[in-house]
């Protein structure tokens, strides 16, 4: 599918002003394996994820230009974090963007509207993360569904609590994974001592004391294993130690698999996370995630370790997945059909 934006020329379309856990890089490139002219617009990220495309001059005047001329040169314009090009512009510059015609959409990534009292009432082992704040979520909400007539981009259902009642056209499009730059490695069925792999972004969030007690616990059982965990290492260090992982822990907190789930799937490793029951039904049915908590989370480690031809199976499975699901061509047509409901002028 693909959005006219005038005659004789293909669709251009930006991704700006923040890279988050590579999704704008990832997304572009498989805007541009359709065909589609793509950039992103926005900072390097620190921990080395594809570099963009325009990075914003820290001078006033340069800023200006740069963002002058993006607008000048695309049609479609994709936000992210619920932030326009400069944040003390409130907003006021991606209202203009509308004013000129141009097609504008936010995608939310979790903090930016997760609403603190709504996710504690839901999920018993939420952790309220820097800036989550019910007041702030709802008024960028507004502020943000005025602009765009309804319209918002969310990679899946986690944030349908928040999104749902505001937005009136929810487009669902997926984490994305490039599976080409993957290769698959499902867990050795040989594996004398299984590598169980945990990458927190932040330990509070990601439930990284529960893996930590999960882990020592089993050794104090005698239970063989190897755990890895990585924190602040770049994006290429992470996969690199991922591929020796006979079992990924995800997230134990947040009731939703992230991005890193997803990375590991293409990478055909089984996954282990807290995925809350109303969120887990909206997944598809063949979704190979192993769901575990805080309190279950030892228990489930456990059984996984002493099965390693099922372990074998399942990664093959999570890479299948990915390829269904996450893959940025797969990802790429989904936000094309997003792009061709959003209003102009």
């Amino acid at each position: 599918m693909r959005v006219t934006p005038g005659r004789g020329r293909r669709l251009r379309v930006l991704h700006a002003p923040v890279e988050i856990a590579g999704q704008a890089t990832l997304a572009v490139r498989g805007l541009r394996e359709l065909g589609v002219e793509a950039e992103v617009f926005a900072s390097p990220h620190p921990y080395g994820y594809d570099a963009p495309d325009i990075v914003p001059p820290s001078r006033r005047l340069a800023f200006a230009r740069t963002v002058a001329a993006t607008v000048r040169d695309h049609d479609v314009f994709h936000f992210y974090y619920g932030l326009g090009f400069h944040p003390l512009l409130r907003l006021s510059d991606v209202r203009g963007l509308r004013a000129l015609g141009k097609r504008v959409v936010v995608e939310f990534v979790g903090s930016d509207v997760r609403m603190p009292t709504i996710e504690a009432a839901r999920n018993p082992y939420y952790v309220r993360l820097e800036g989550e704040d019910d007041d702030a979520a709802e008024l960028r909400m507004r502020r943000w569904t005025r602009i765009t007539d309804g319209h918002v981009v969310v990679c899946d259902h986690g944030l349908d609590p928040f999104v749902r009642p505001r937005f009136s056209h929810v487009h669902y499009v997926g984490q994305r994974v490039d599976t080409s730059r993957h290769t698959p490695r499902p867990p050795r069925p040989d594996a004398v001592r299984p590598v169980v792999v945990h990458a927190p972004s932040d330990f509070a969030g990601k439930g990284t004391a529960h893996v930590r007690r999960a882990v020592q616990a089993l050794s104090a059982r005698g239970v063989a294993l190897e755990y890895v965990e990585l924190r602040g290492s770049s994006h290429s260090e992470v996969m690199r130690r991922c591929e020796t992982a006979d079992i990924v822990v995800d997230q134990l907190c947040s009731g939703a698999h992230g991005v890193f789930a997803a990375e590991a799937m293409s990478l055909a490793k089984p996954v282990i996370c807290n995925m809350l029951a109303e969120y887990a039904a909206t997944l598809p049915p063949d979704c190979p995630i192993i769901n575990a908590d805080p309190d279950t989370i030892t228990e489930v480690l456990g059984s996984w370790l002493t099965r390693p031809h099922e372990r074998h199976a399942l990664g093959i499975a999570s890479r299948a997945y990915a390829e269904r699901h996450f893959d940025i061509r797969v990802v790429a047509r989904r936000l094309l059909e997003a792009y061709e409901e959003l209003p102009g002028r």
